[in-house]
C-alpha cells in the first residue's frame, strides 16, 4: 500500500514545557476522512531529517497496518500427536 502524509508538526517549548504542535490543511483532512477504519485513523509522528529553522520538524503518515489472521493470535489446527509429549 502507497505511503500517504498528512499534516505537519513542530516541537514547540512553552512556560508548561515542550508540546508537540500538529496543523492539518483542509487537504489532510479528507485524507484522514478517507482512511477511517471502524471510526479511527492511526497516524505515526516522525521526525524530519533535514529540519528548517522556524518551520515544521516533523511529519505525519498515516497507518494503515491491518492485522493478519497470524497477528491475531490464530494459528494453524494443532498437532494431534500428544503422545509425543514429555510429560
Amino acid at each position: 500500500m502507497e505511503k500517504q502524509f498528512v499534516g505537519s508538526a513542530k516541537i514547540v517549548t512553552t512556560k508548561f514545557g515542550e508540546m508537540t504542535k500538529v496543523s492539518f490543511s483542509e487537504k489532510d483532512i479528507e485524507t484522514l476522512k478517507a482512511n477511517l477504519n471502524n471510526g479511527w485513523v492511526n497516524c505515526v509522528i516522525k521526525e524530519k531529517k533535514n529540519k528548517v529553522e522556524g518551520k515544521a520538524t516533523h511529519y505525519l503518515e498515516i497507518d494503515n497496518w491491518k492485522p493478519t489472521e497470524q497477528s491475531k493470535g490464530i494459528t494453524s489446527a494443532p498437532d494431534n500427536n500428544i503422545q509425543d509429549l514429555p510429560f
